[in-house]
């Protein structure tokens, strides 16, 4: 029952939240692409086959905005997905730990300012040298202290280089 009334009292911050007016006076919903940037870095790298290629996906939320942390099992924590295809095998994805804080009543982990998601994968034996772009997508939710944002899947890439 906890659960449903986190989830009712989200799903009514998100329309009351993430609205506001444009010049027509319509609603102009805000996203948490908003006001979370990712990038990659270093945005390119190469390895042989069989290497273990290493990156980090950064996370950059704006001021008195935050993201909960990877696995929370509350609210939508941050996650990075390799895109459907994805040519690399082992990729594993070490997260920010965060700091405990509360949100409506409910014990929470956030992640907030500058953060790297720290990620690697090893180059197959048979993928074909040469450049490749490795496509992820960011899963993150962003709240402040009063509102929550849409959730959005923020698209972020690396360039590779087989050698």
């Amino acid at each position: 029952m906890k659960r449903l009334t986190v989830l009712v009292v989200m799903m009514a911050l998100l329309v009351a939240g993430g609205a506001s007016a444009d010049t027509d006076g319509m609603p102009v919903f805000r996203a948490s692409a908003d006001v979370v940037k990712v990038s990659a870095a270093p945005a390119a790298v190469s390895a042989a086959a069989g290497e273990r290629v290493a990156f980090d996906i950064n996370l950059d939320i704006t001021k008195k905005w935050h993201l909960y942390a990877h696995g929370d099992s509350n609210f939508i924590g941050v996650d990075l997905v390799p895109a459907e295809g994805f040519p690399l095998e082992s990729f594993t994805a070490e997260y920010p730990h965060g700091h405990e804080g509360v949100f409506f009543g409910e014990k929470v982990v956030m992640i907030e300012g500058k953060e790297p998601i720290k990620a690697s994968a090893v180059v197959p034996a048979g993928l074909a040298k040469g450049e490749h772009v490795l496509k992820f997508s960011v899963t993150a939710q962003a709240c402040d202290d009063k509102t929550c944002l849409a959730p959005a899947d923020i698209p972020v890439s690396v360039k590779l280089t087989v050698k």
